[in-house]
């Protein structure tokens, strides 16, 4: 027994000491390669940190900001120690060309998990969790059902111009909370095949803790002394954020539960196309929920809460964008009368005095909408992301070294003055076709690109459309805030502080 006990002792001794030999080694190699690299002064055990301390998590993201701007201007990436953690920031589209190009550069970076407590599926996981997950979402958003779709955002978007024009003319309000509820309708309906009614039932809270669950949890990602799950779920927030999480699931796991016992017992009807509502609620046809349900059943000891977690995460993906960039563009529109003449006269002349639903055709028709959203896109999309390399990753003039975070500067990018004339300002005129042409491809990344390229994006480009048009076809917009002194929140989306106020005047039709 005692020979034994000595082996076992020596084996774990041996195996510490290579392991810690090996750490040194890569530690060594990871160093070297950083210390080429640009970036600021560096303190001993806590590096950068010292630039971040007692700052909100909006100050935090105005200091990374400047801190990618001052090193940028060199066009090579830069780099930060944040403790013990190499963070490499890139800004440069030929250096996002190299990456989005790598297949092996999927990894989120590990701030992502602390979204995995609410939602975990195709846009916060990583490795081959991700990939099984990205090939469900991506059979949502295939071409054949986009025409189908379009009824549904139809449908959603004339009971959002309905609801709004109960609200008088001089009321200023928070548009972004119809338009979270029209998106989540819209999401629900298309990957549930399920009616959620949540404009007509304001006393729902989903949608409230959709949106303020994710404020808590960005809240925590800027944080870092609330990373820790010991320390966090002790705090106020931790406990506040715990409640509406699960307010969230038991919610979602009702939706997912109903639509099995709904799906039952339509396959048990008779083959007739008639005896179903329209082609969503068609079981023949399979719906993004469906093929959740049905991997859960394939995949013994699967919960209602990971199916929940997986649906959560394309709802949140879907609905939260959406309904930020439509209110950025109705806030936009009000300030800037100019656009909003233009959007106006454009759907007057596409729809000449008829209320009929816009279809796949018109889409292509609305060329100035377009170019609006774009631009928001471009100013107010999510600012950053992260990304974990797995291995040395050879750009043009640098080795970026395993084991480090890729921070992607696209707030950055966005507002690079050798690629946008007005970088700072609102002006659509960006993406006029002649000024598309003189940019580099990856000066413009709303949706990512390569293998982690957002599976929704037409989707989200048809919604934001259809739902404009259709508080527009109604009503002028108004709008009392000054862009050059707009304050903003990092969010999924780099979201306006104080919400998003409007008022909305109907129109006089035209025929």
């Amino acid at each position: 027994m005692g020979i034994v006990l000595e082996y076992l002792l020596i084996t774990t001794l041996i195996s510490l000491i290579a392991y810690f030999i090996n750490y040194k080694k890569k530690r060594r190699h990871m160093e070297k390669l950083a210390s080429e690299l640009p970036g600021p002064r560096c303190l001993p055990i806590v590096g950068n940190l010292f630039f971040f301390l007692g700052t909100s998590h909006t100050e935090f993201m105005e200091r990374i900001g400047e801190i990618g701007n001052t090193y940028s201007r060199q066009q090579k990436p830069f780099r930060l120690w944040l403790g013990n953690e190499l963070v490499i920031g890139i800004a440069e589209p030929k250096d996002f060309e190299v990456l989005f190009s790598n297949p092996k550069i999927i990894d989120k970076g590990p701030l992502f998990s602390f979204f995995q407590d609410r939602s975990a599926g195709a846009f916060t996981t990583s490795g081959e969790v991700w990939r099984k997950y990205r090939r469900v979402a991506i059979k949502m958003f295939h071409s054949n059902l986009m025409e189908k779709y379009v009824d549904v955002f139809n449908e959603q978007g004339k009971k959002l111009a309905n609801y709004l024009s109960q609200k008088s003319p001089q009321e200023t309000f928070n548009v972004s909370v119809p338009l979270m509820r029209c998106t989540l309708d819209s999401i629900c309906r298309t990957a549930f095949g399920t009616h959620m009614e949540l404009q007509s039932n304001p006393d729902v809270t989903f949608p409230d803790d959709l949106t303020i669950s994710s404020e808590m949890i960005v809240e925590r990602i800027y944080k870092p002394w609330l990373h820790p799950d010991i320390v966090f779920n002790l705090t106020t927030l931790g406990k506040e954020t715990g409640k509406r999480v699960k307010r969230i699931h038991d919610f979602t796991i009702d939706v997912i539960k109903k639509r099995r016992t709904e799906t039952l017992k339509r396959s048990k009807m008779q083959d007739n196309e008639e005896d179903f509502e329209d082609d969503l609620r068609n079981p023949n046809l399979k719906l993004y929920i469906d093929y959740i349900i049905e991997a859960s059943e394939n995949k013994k000891g699967a919960s209602d809460l990971e199916c929940a977690k997986e649906a959560l995460d394309v709802i949140i993906g879907g609905a939260d964008t959406s309904a930020i960039t439509d209110s950025y563009i109705l806030v936009f529109l009000g300030i800037f009368k100019k656009w909003q003449d233009v959007v106006h006269k454009e759907i007057d002349d596409l729809f000449n005095g008829t209320d009929r639903d816009l279809t796949m055709a018109d889409l292509g028709r609305l060329e100035n909408l377009e170019m609006i959203i774009k631009e928001v896109l471009r100013l107010y999309t999510a600012p950053h992301t992260l990304r974990k390399l797995s291995e040395d990753v050879k750009l043009d003039d640098c080795t970026l070294p395993a084991g480090a975070s890729l921070y992607l500067c696209y707030y950055n990018v966005h507002r690079d003055s050798r690629f946008w004339t007005h970088p700072n300002d609102f002006h659509p005129e960006h993406f006029l076709p002649e000024n598309i042409s003189k940019r580099p491809k990856y000066s413009y990344i709303p949706f990512s690109y390569g293998p982690r390229s957002c599976p929704g994006s037409k989707y989200g480009i048809m919604s934001i459309k259809i739902m404009i048009c259709h508080i527009l076809r109604r009503f002028d917009v108004e709008c009392d805030l000054k862009y050059d002194e707009m304050k903003f929140k990092p969010g999924l989306m780099l979201e306006l502080e104080g919400g998003y106020p409007i008022r909305l005047i109907p129109r006089v039709q035209k025929t």
